[in-house]
């Protein structure tokens, strides 16, 4: 049986490596601006957007915010610059999907 990783549906890793962490999910600062121009500088919805946008790069598909580990969203709050309570947040399931819609236009998937 293939491994989580291996399937046709790509999945997080139980664990992240810091390698792993620093190679994938490292926002540019294009990135972080790109973000913040999208988001109208809302911290939440900056990390929100920029998880999504470096998970998808990773995995070759859109994750829910629910789906991303807080290891992979502290990481990228924290190279964001972005304060350390931020949460990722989307107002609605709807801005949740503009975000998606935004991710996968950016990244042409």
């Amino acid at each position: 049986m293939a491994s989580l990783e291996r399937t046709a549906y790509p999945r997080f890793k139980r664990l992240t490596s810091e390698r792993e962490l620093r190679e994938f999910f490292t926002p540019s600062a294009e990135e972080v601006t790109w973000a913040r121009e999208r988001t109208h500088d809302r911290p939440g919805r900056v990390l929100a957007l920029l998880v999504m946008l470096k998970s998808a790069a990773r995995l070759g598909r859109v994750p829910k915010l629910g789906e991303i580990p807080e290891v992979v969203v502290a990481h990228v709050r924290d190279q964001a610059g972005l304060a350390a309570g931020t949460v990722p947040e989307a107002d609605s399931g709807r801005s949740e999907e503009r975000y998606r819609s935004a991710v996968r236009e950016r990244l042409e998937l």
